[in-house]
């Protein structure tokens, strides 16, 4: 997944991925999709990201403030 804008941090969040350790055949993931949306959503919308993902998630350090 790419970011992009000025409010971000550059560079790469979590571990790099390995093309050594596939998962049938495609790259695991490290970060869950559903953290950057609580990063958006709580962070950047100012909005409760419980109430749109059902369940509350860690929010990446990807915003500069």
């Amino acid at each position: 997944m790419f970011l992009v804008g000025g409010k971000l941090r550059g560079g790469l969040v979590g571990p790099h991925p390995s093309l050594s350790d596939l998962d049938d055949g495609a790259l695991r993931f490290h970060t869950d999709y559903r953290r950057v949306y609580a990063t958006a959503l709580d962070r950047w919308l100012g909005l409760d990201s419980r109430a749109v993902l059902g369940a509350r998630f860690e929010p990446l350090d990807v915003l500069r403030t």
